[in-house]
């Protein structure tokens, strides 16, 4: 029996035993042993990444409820991130870190579609948008609208404006955005900084016609952040002012896995990641600047291609150095004058110097090539002129007179056309007179040497004999000319041992005597038929001339 109890108890005791040992554990579900693994392997494994910058959207993150808000940090790429429990990787655009949004702030660089559509989310899911990396010299030195912080709040505003105040299916909820600056005190900057944000607001309200007020999308807190625990004072205040946001709201709660993927597409649909995320002011300035160059090269080309239809035609503009100079000075003063406003912003300053060498490159050339074009019409003038002059004296003048009428005639050559480059000549582009003149008083010495052996001149030289060979005797006064020509021949005998003739013309007359001795000669004999011939033979001629 004593054996009996002590077995009892024993098991008794055992089961007792038993049943507190498992009392010391709780049952989890399997829903949250899912949510702690996901939480231990991402805490392991660093922040998962919601975008990366080939722009598309990774959702495999655990599931948070959007009731309690959303907390989203930009960061500024480069600089120390003062809110962050590592320091981010620029080529993640969109990240998780302990259900808070990471996402990377603007530069002053141009920005991929992946980078302005993370910013885009950034702006549509979150309920409080805490911006980190803010200096003094953001606020004070540099400027506020052409820092990188600038660009962000730009595509912030945009995207809002674009996509969320502009929809009328839901209403806008209030933003709350956090600027942390790197001070010991904002007291100084604060209100400055306030003032700059809403000032960008109203612009880019402006600029995309939106009738909302800075008042009832945005309130602004602005932090000092100069070490850990007002770092994390900042988070905290990030994390209490979503919620109280959210509890107010009427809208219903979601995951935010699901939101992300709904603004994501409305993104996507509106486009709004083709837009620069330069401020206002600036995208304005850009358009003034290129504005301003199509207007001025518009008013240049109208003025070339005046001067260009009469180069063509072979002719000059009189006065065209001074013209083109004026035009060029009032071209270049115009564009300078209209984008005065964009000289002293550094985003701008570098694309209006371009467009303005852009514009003097323009005017130079063309100048330049009219100038080249003119000289040569002058040129080609002054030779032909020079030409006829040498063609309309050859053979007129004597050949001693020659050399000093060919230098006279490029003298007054040279002298004329020294007085139309005096009005061609640019010197302010370096389009002087000196090399055209030199070159041309070569090209008229060269004209007057090789003229004689040219073929216009060989032309006239043939016509000058053709004229002289086959020219006419012109006719004189009519008249009647009488006269008298006598012939008398004597000849004695002999056999023709002795010949000889006399003559005497007087006025219109004339006589002629001969004597030859042939008068016994056979041959002489038979031409006389057998006889001798007369001694004595007088044969007289009577004359008249008749002119008409």
């Amino acid at each position: 029996m004593i054996r009996r109890s002590l077995s009892s108890r024993t098991m008794l005791s055992a089961v007792t035993l038993c049943l507190g040992f498992l009392a010391s554990f709780s049952i989890v579900p399997s829903n949250a042993k899912a949510a702690s693994s996901s939480s231990s392997s991402s805490s392991s494994i660093g922040s998962p990444i919601l975008m990366d910058t080939s722009g598309g959207l990774r959702l495999k993150i655990p599931t948070i409820p959007t009731n309690e808000g959303v907390v989203a940090i930009i960061t500024s790429p480069g600089s120390i991130q003062s809110l962050l429990t590592a320091q981010s990787n620029d080529d993640n655009v969109l990240a998780l870190e302990d259900n808070r949004l990471i996402c990377r702030g603007a530069t002053l660089q141009s920005m991929t579609a992946a980078q302005k559509s993370a910013l885009a989310l950034t702006s549509l899911v979150a309920t409080v948008i805490v911006m980190d990396g803010i200096t003094i010299g953001d606020i004070l030195a540099a400027g506020w609208k052409n820092t990188r912080h600038a660009r962000t709040l730009t595509a912030l505003f945009r995207a809002r404006l674009a996509l969320d105040v502009s929809s009328s299916s839901s209403s806008s909820e209030k933003q709350t955005l956090v600027l942390c600056v790197k001070t010991d005190s904002v007291e100084s900057v604060g209100s400055t900084l306030v003032a700059e944000v809403k000032a960008l607001f109203e612009a880019t309200a402006v600029e995309t016609k939106a009738s909302a007020s800075f008042d009832d999308l945005y309130t602004v807190v602005v932090k000092s952040i100069s070490s850990k625990p007002e770092a994390e004072e900042v988070l905290a205040i990030a994390k209490d002012l979503a919620a109280e946001i959210a509890s107010s709201s009427s809208s219903e709660s979601s995951i935010l896995a699901s939101v992300l993927q709904e603004a994501n597409e409305r993104i996507k649909e509106s486009g709004i990641t083709a837009v620069a995320l330069d401020p206002p002011h600036i995208a304005h300035a850009f358009v003034a600047v290129s504005n301003a160059h199509a207007k001025q090269a518009k008013s240049a080309r109208a003025k070339i291609a005046t001067w260009k239809s009469r180069a063509v035609r072979g002719l000059w503009t009189d006065g065209f150095g001074a013209d083109a100079e004026a035009m060029r000075k009032r071209i270049l003063s115009s564009f300078d004058s209209e984008t005065l406003s964009a000289a002293g912003l550094p985003l701008v300053a570098p694309y209006r110097l371009e467009k303005r060498n852009q514009l003097a490159a323009l005017v130079d050339s063309s100048i330049a090539d009219l100038f080249s074009t003119q000289v040569k019409n002058l040129e080609s003038r002054t030779l032909k002129r020079l030409h006829a002059q040498l063609l309309k004296r050859f053979d007129k003048i004597p050949v001693e007179e020659v050399p000093s009428e060919n230098a006279a005639s490029i003298r007054a050559a040279m002298f004329s056309f020294d007085n139309i480059m005096n009005e061609l000549e640019v010197p302010s582009l370096s389009l002087t007179k000196t090399k055209a003149c030199r070159e041309m008083e070569a090209k008229l010495t060269d004209e007057v040497a090789t003229f004689d052996d040219s073929p216009a001149a060989q032309i006239k030289r043939m016509k000058k004999v053709t004229e002289v060979t086959s020219k006419e005797k012109k006719p004189g006064q009519r008249a009647v000319d009488f006269g008298l020509d006598l012939v008398a021949v004597l000849r004695p005998d002999g056999y023709g041992s002795l010949q000889g003739y006399a003559g005497y013309n007087l006025g219109g007359s004339s006589i002629t005597f001969g004597i030859h001795n042939d008068a016994d000669d056979p041959q002489t004999i038979a031409q006389f038929g057998g006889v001798r011939p007369p001694l004595l033979r007088v044969q007289p001629k009577l004359r008249v001339d008749i002119e008409m």
